[in-house]
């Protein structure tokens, strides 16, 4: 049975992941209190107490504080790219030290290739993860990276979405399964909407 890791594990698409497929691989979902992402020590160490390597990660974790530069927290600005960024690169890091075979699945954003507005910490954030993602494929590893739009969970009734275009977490599962599955090719960019997707946009 497979082991897969899904950071951000308490939020409602790693634990609808794992509701579906539980049965299917060994599934980690730990929430922040286990395995904080912002800090290159818990990342190591969380990756130290393991007992076999991970054969899927899947950078999962994400923060967003939407305000306009001028009225912007510059702590809470940094903090999104600490979370959504540098705590990817941790986990990439410290996955590919147990095995460098492991399978990487980068969960990016539609915001990694728009500029919404207010949100400005969040898409430089995820257009670094895009761009990690397709590099860490140029070295030769398997990393595929996954930008969907606006997702159907508790996340979004904080900024007040339109229901128009929104994916549900099944609809998100059925593209991750397809990663999985070896459907795609290391290096490529999935740009997801509620029913469809380009490649490599």
């Amino acid at each position: 049975m497979k082991r897969v890791l899904i950071t951000g594990g308490s939020g409602d698409w790693a634990q609808s992941f794992k509701q579906q497929y539980g049965n299917q691989f060994h599934i980690d979902t730990p929430g922040r209190s286990e395995l904080d992402v912002t800090s290159e020590d818990s990342v190591k160490a969380y990756f130290a107490g393991l007992s076999a390597p991970y054969d899927i990660v899947i950078n999962n974790a994400g923060s967003i504080h939407p305000k306009r530069i001028l009225e912007s927290d510059s702590a809470l600005w940094v903090n999104d790219i600490q979370v959504n960024l540098v705590g990817t690169y941790y986990v990439c890091k410290y996955a590919l030290t147990d095995s460098e075979s492991t399978q990487l699945i980068q969960i990016s954003s539609t915001a990694g290739f728009n500029a919404y507005k207010d949100w400005s910490s969040y898409c430089a954030s995820k257009a670094g993860v895009i761009t990690l993602s397709k590099s860490l494929a140029a070295d030769g590893y398997n990393s595929i990276c996954l930008c969907p739009g606006a997702i159907d969970t508790k996340f979004r009734d904080y900024f007040d979405l339109p229901n128009n275009n929104m994916m549900t977490c099944e609809q998100l599962t059925g593209y991750v399964m397809q990663v999985i599955n070896g459907e795609f090719t290391p290096g490529d960019v999935l740009f997801i909407r509620a029913n469809e997707f380009e490649l490599n946009p």
